[in-house]
């Protein structure tokens, strides 16, 4: 009753006694907080995510939850920690006298009261200039007008003008038709579009290329396979049990959405929430597969929670780096060391995703299959929920066997027979198609802060919100949700998104971005080189309507894509880096690119779009890494010779040819690849048994053609470079196959020999 009445009491003061509390405020608790709290206790640094700043910054709390208790003020947290009570002892350097605890105390019981004036300082980094709205304006004055060939050109100009470096000359045809082609679709031009190229004298004959390359349904296959490593996509768990998943249908949404030029603000909210949208579609659950790509560990004996808790801070994180270019993921310990991202903000954001059903192995799946969409008339939908309740009801047999095996070595026939089991039942699964998407539970999970990141400690309760120095999010009171988050990542307000997705465009085309640290736009990233071209992009992208293709042929037709890529002593005295771009970029082959054209120059190629993984062959014991050992059963047909990016992902043991020129192992967001340079990469691209084949099947069609060794040779050469061979070339590869002849080798041996060459020098396996 004493407690009520006094917190009626506070509640009820008049105007006056208000009044007196902020005089007392400022004559006796002020000095305390600024001389002893505010250090480290303020929105410049908030330690334990607790700020003293403002009233509403004390009542909000700290990351283990409110510091002040109004229902009994004595009770408080803040209180006891200053009073040396409990594990919390503040401050750090020394306790208060006694007078200033009791001055910390009458303040706590009069309600805390400050002055309304008092506001919060902003925290460090909030005026980066990443956080500011782009702004859209054109360079004024150039050297050479006649040079640019449409907007962006004046940028780079202008800052080559200040460097007083001119560009390069535009590159030679054949070298721009190969460049184009690899860029837009993955793939060299055939020898047919080379030869209507040189013959087309039209003024827009390139422009006229970039458009049909824009148009081709392998754009979709390039590009898509760019996104598919900002959503970490594999065809497999990951972990050590590794087991396959069903996920390949989001790879055919991401290739037909990318062809369909589907608006970018579309085709990230049907990824995130897709589920949550009126009425959706089969397509949009099939995009929620989007952040289906986490890891999941089924192992025995482990903790589901754990591996769930895991799975959400990965979508958060990649949700960071892929739509905002911020590294999100380091707040989820405690604040942000750099960035005005607090550790609450990041829990913020795992509330949102912590709503999601999750597949457990450990429930009954015939109650529990919300994570998966199948895809079939309704028989088959039972048939398949039937097969699947086994399944995983062996497995579960299994698991307990496994455990008590150890103590039991009677049990070990019992566990094999389990095994083998679940090797014939996994033979019996209907051939009916199902996809992992994303699903909202009914009733939503509690969400807390992690004290140090650890899921196990429980802080303060959070409700699902965004970040604070971005644009405003406004629900009118509801919580947010996947979809709520979606829109505001792609609202016009938001500095970031447009700018990210921009700069991961150019730096496919450029080797880096106009942000180098193109993950990382916050305040220990590199500054941009051309932060008014980045500006301009993202402004025109947006006003496009979010058309990715319209970027694409922006940059493509520009003046500065166009350039030799040949290096100048000028260029390198000045900008050793290329930065300005005085010229273009040699960029060696992505991983699947290199199969790709291998594929297209040997004749091979299988051009269907889409489907289901495909085995080609594997060097033989490539897979014997994992815990459980997978046969590998080579695809026959055409289903050999399809493009890289269809090849089945094992996560722990993926395929030598993408790994060993650095794919990623899709375990986490991949927003740029690296490019190395092992013998590893020769080994493979000379030894392998598919490049053996590439090499046979070239070699043939080099015997084929003309009369004479020079013939044979200026076709491959054709074929595999996309120009006509210089002389010497011709010479040096008509000499080895005289040598190989010599050698007694049959002449399908000698054009075998030639063709590995051909398909292993530098400007094959290079964009130029």
């Amino acid at each position: 009753m004493r407690i009520l009445l006094a917190l009626l009491s506070t509640a009820l003061l008049p105007l006056s006694a208000q009044d007196d509390g902020v005089v007392y405020f400022e004559q006796n608790v002020r000095p305390i907080l600024k001389t002893r709290c505010l250090g480290c206790h303020s929105e410049k640094m908030l330690s334990s995510g607790l700020s003293l700043e403002t009233r509403e910054s004390i009542l909000r709390g700290a990351n283990r939850g409110p510091v002040v208790h109004q229902a009994n003020p004595s009770d408080s947290t803040l209180l006891k920690a200053v009073r040396h009570q409990g594990d919390v002892k503040m401050p750090p350097g020394g306790k208060l006298s006694d007078d200033q605890i009791a001055a910390l105390e009458k303040w706590v019981a009069m309600g805390v009261p400050m002055p309304k004036s008092a506001t919060a300082s902003k925290r460090p980094g909030s005026d980066h200039w990443a956080y500011q709205a782009p702004k859209k304006a054109l360079p004024s004055s150039l050297s050479d007008e006649k040079w640019a060939k449409n907007d962006i050109d004046r940028f780079i100009l202008a800052k080559l003008d200040t460097a007083q470096l001119k560009p390069s000359p535009e590159a030679p045809r054949a070298k721009l038709l190969r460049r184009v082609h690899l860029d837009l679709t993955g793939l060299p031009p055939t020898l047919a579009e080379i030869k209507a190229f040189e013959a087309d004298t039209r003024p827009d004959a390139y422009e006229r290329v970039v458009d049909k390359l824009l148009a081709s349904p392998h754009y979709g296959e390039r590009w898509g396979r760019h996104w598919l490593d900002i959503a970490r996509y594999a065809d497999t768990d990951g972990y050590t049990i590794d087991a396959p998943r069903d996920i390949w249908k989001y790879r055919d949404w991401v290739i037909e959405a990318t062809n369909k030029d589907l608006p970018f603000d579309r085709f990230v909210i049907e990824q995130l929430a897709g589920d949550l949208l009126p009425n959706p579609t089969t397509d949009q659950l099939i995009a929620t597969g989007f952040h289906r790509n986490t890891p999941s560990n089924y192992e025995g004996g482990i903790d589901f929670e754990q591996y769930r808790v895991e799975a959400v801070a990965d979508r958060v994180s990649t949700t960071g780096a892929a739509f905002l270019g911020l590294t999100i993921g380091c707040a989820r310990c405690h604040d942000h060391k750099f960035d005005p991202i607090t550790q609450r903000e990041f829990y913020q954001l795992f509330a949102v995703y912590n709503n999601v059903d999750e597949v457990d192995k450990e429930a009954d799946r015939n109650s529990h299959n919300k994570p998966f969409l199948v895809i079939g008339t309704e028989e088959e939908k039972a048939a398949f929920a039937a097969w699947e309740k086994d399944f995983y009801q062996i497995e579960i047999d299994i698991r307990k066997l496994e455990d008590r095996v150890v103590g039991e070595p009677s049990l070990e026939p019992q566990l094999k027979a389990a095994r083998q089991s679940l090797t014939d039942h996994r033979k019996k699964r209907p051939n009916l198609l199902r996809t992992m998407v994303m699903r909202e539970l009914p009733q939503p999970r509690s969400s807390y802060i992690h004290l140090g990141g650890d899921f196990t400690r429980k802080g303060a309760p959070v409700e699902p919100g965004v970040l604070g120095v971005l644009n405003p999010l406004d629900t009118n009171g509801r919580p947010v949700n996947r979809l709520d988050l979606a829109t505001w990542l792609m609202d016009k307000r938001n500095p970031l998104t447009a700018r990210v997705t921009v700069n991961r465009m150019w730096q496919k085309y450029f080797g880096r971005g106009i942000v180098d640290t193109e993950a990382d736009f916050g305040t220990q990233g590199d500054r941009p080189t051309h932060l008014e071209l980045l500006d301009w992009l993202a402004l025109q992208f947006q006003e496009s309507g979010w058309s990715q293709k319209a970027v694409h042929r922006l940059i493509v037709t520009s003046a500065t894509y166009r350039q030799d890529s040949l290096t100048r002593p000028d260029a390198a005295k000045v900008d050793p880096d290329n930065r300005l771009l005085a010229r273009q970029s040699r960029l060696r082959l992505d991983a699947e690119i290199i199969r790709d054209a291998s594929l297209v120059a040997s004749g091979l190629f299988a051009p269907a779009v889409g489907g289901p993984s495909v085995y080609p062959p594997l060097p033989p014991g490539a897979n014997n890494v994992t815990q459980v050992k997978r046969e590998w059963l080579t695809s026959t047909g055409e289903s050999r010779y399809r493009r890289a990016m269809y090849t089945f992902f094992q996560r722990s043991a993926a395929h030598p040819g993408l790994l060993v020129f650095d794919a990623p192992d899709g375990t986490v967001t991949c927003t740029r690849r690296i490019r190395s340079n092992t013998p590893l990469q020769a080994l493979i691209s000379m030894n392998d048994e598919a490049a053996m084949e590439f090499a046979e099947a070239l070699g043939k069609q080099m015997r084929e053609a003309g009369q004479t060794d020079a013939d044979h040779v200026r076709l491959g050469w054709t074929k595999t470079m996309g120009r006509e061979p210089r002389q010497e070339e011709v010479d040096r590869l008509v000499r080895l196959a005289q040598t190989r002849r010599d050698s007694q080798d049959t002449e399908p041996a000698v054009w075998t020999a030639v063709a590995r060459v051909m398909l292993n020098v530098d400007e094959f396996l290079t964009r130029p």
